[in-house]
């Protein structure tokens, strides 16, 4: 039996014979068909994720002094209000004008954004009563200015100084 061997010359100026130019031709078919794992291609395009945030550890000792000290020993931190141990919520300026009388401070007012889990946005005007409590330190009492709810009457509301944002 015999094969006829032909040779032809590659762009490169090499010569190949029928038995090399049909392995090539194998293989390069077999590397085109064969099935590729995608996976490797979309890790070299997903951005590599940072470091997981440590989870918060709450001091309950601390959220029990802070809301005892504001008349409040039941309640502890939401979370969605921006609360901590320290920063403490009230439902509207009427109940934060409660703690207010009862623990002084100092009061302020600023306007903030505010979001839902949504994405839906909007301005509030952010009341806060700054106290520095016997054994605790410096907390913040805070709640959103509801004109619904009313109390421009409130000491709470008379004690801020640039009551311009809570004009009628």
């Amino acid at each position: 039996m015999y094969i006829e061997v032909i040779a032809r010359e590659t762009s490169r100026g090499d010569v190949l014979n029928t038995y090399e130019l049909a392995t090539t031709t194998v293989i390069g078919t077999a590397l085109v068909l064969a099935p590729i794992d995608p996976q490797p291609i979309r890790d070299l395009n997903t951005p590599i994720p940072g470091p997981k945030p440590e989870p918060v550890v709450y001091d309950q000792e601390l959220s029990a002094k802070v809301r005892t000290a504001l008349g409040m020993p039941r309640f502890g931190p939401a979370r969605d209000d921006n609360e901590s141990e320290t920063r403490v919520c009230m439902w509207d300026q009427v109940v934060l004008n409660t703690v207010y009388e009862r623990v002084g401070g100092t009061v302020t007012a600023r306007t903030v954004e505010r979001s839902v889990l949504h994405g839906s946005t909007w301005q509030a005007t952010e009341i806060t009563v700054t106290v520095d409590l016997p054994g605790i330190g410096h907390v913040e009492v805070f709640t959103d200015w509801y004109e619904e709810t009313g109390g421009r009457h409130l000491p709470l509301m008379q004690a801020i100084p640039d009551a311009i944002l809570i004009a009628s």
